[in-house]
């Protein structure tokens, strides 16, 4: 089991395979390559690097997003975090699930990825359970780097899984990230009405 020290440097930079030691040039360098990979993801229609199709049925595909998206830069991308993790925004703090919890959380992610997959393509019903399933995804937050930017891609392979795309505005996007953190799924719902297309 690791600690939070095992993922940090000395001076508390994140541990990573390009040797970086400056919090800030790593930040970039992360925002950077992660973005070029979603990009790439999503060009060739959610198909990884690896070859492997995305589907939104699967919730190991969390892990192979993780790691497409951060594999060269960290050691653990694509390994689920080891040590708990809670997070702190606008005064709100947010407790993600223990690690000890992870085998439930994900049981029940999986049968809700199920019902998803069977639900028909119908744009309120599909928002509806968006709403649900990606709040409890978020509540997930199963790895030490990158969630939201994995969740990002998988909530898209989900809204293509039903014939649908998403398409933000910046207003709505700051809606997303407020019903993030709100952990709100009728907040999550009511975006998803919106930037599903």
């Amino acid at each position: 089991m690791r600690s939070w020290e095992d993922y940090l440097q000395a001076n508390g930079v994140l541990k990573n395979k390009l040797g970086i030691t400056d919090d800030d040039k790593l930040h970039d360098v992360e925002y950077n390559f992660s973005f070029i990979q979603q990009k790439f993801i999503q060009q060739h229609d959610y198909i990884l690097p690896d070859g492997y199709q995305l589907t939104g049925r699967d919730i190991t595909e969390l892990k192979r997003i993780n790691q497409a998206l951060l594999g060269d830069i960290y050691d653990w991308a694509g390994q689920y975090r080891e040590v708990d993790f809670n997070k702190t925004s606008n005064g709100v703090v947010t407790h993600f699930h223990p690690v000890s919890l992870f085998g439930n959380a994900e049981w029940d992610l999986q049968r809700q990825l199920t019902e998803f997959a069977t639900l028909p393509s119908d744009k309120v019903v599909v928002a509806d359970a968006l709403g649900d399933l990606v709040t409890a995804l978020n509540m997930f937050h199963p790895f030490r780097e990158g969630n939201g930017r994995t969740l990002r891609v998988f909530t898209a392979v989900l809204a293509r899984q039903k014939g649908f795309r998403l398409a933000f505005t910046q207003e709505q996007q700051e809606a997303y990230m407020d019903a993030s953190i709100q952990d709100n799924p009728k907040l999550m719902a009511a975006v998803f009405r919106e930037i599903l297309h």
